[in-house]
């Protein structure tokens, strides 16, 4: 499995993207099945709304809508395993440090699927406060948003 790493962060005119690369000793085939296949997704995806795909070029490259966001998967192989790319783009750059922590937090998930021990929801999200104010600090946002968002996501448990 490897290690959680740091989104990075680009900044536009109209908003920002973040974005996450890592190497995986899996095919991009098998990386590919994990991003695609919902009985997959569910074990490391944000429930909620699905991602409305808008372009798809197998084992590759999946593209599409997310909450009205643009998500990116790009795989490309590297010897045995493969390169995943994630981005993700949207206007509104102050909700970065809470997406960030969002998305490592559902990596953390992604690799337990890979490396054959799925871990659940609540567990993976056990250090997302820390992890969320230290996006905040290093995107240099105010994490409020990210810490209101939180505390309504325990409170519905």
């Amino acid at each position: 499995m490897n290690d959680p790493t740091p989104l990075s962060l680009d900044r536009r005119p109209d908003g920002a993207t973040l974005r996450l690369q890592r190497r995986y000793e899996h095919p991009p085939e098998r990386i590919w099945r994990a991003i695609t296949d919902p009985d997959e997704l569910r074990h490391w995806f944000p429930q909620g709304e699905p991602l409305h795909v808008l372009e798809r070029d197998e084992p590759r490259l999946l593209r599409g809508t997310w909450y009205g966001d643009e998500l990116r998967f790009e795989l490309r192989p590297d010897g045995d395993g493969c390169v995943l790319s994630f981005s993700h783009s949207f206007a509104e750059s102050e909700k970065a440090a809470r997406d960030a922590a969002g998305w490592e937090h559902c990596f953390v998930r992604f690799d337990a699927l890979l490396a054959g021990q799925p871990i659940g929801d609540a567990e993976s999200l056990q250090t997302w406060p820390a992890t969320h104010e230290r996006y905040a600090e290093r995107f240099g946002v105010d994490p409020e948003l990210g810490r209101r968002t939180f505390a309504e996501v325990q409170a519905r448990r």
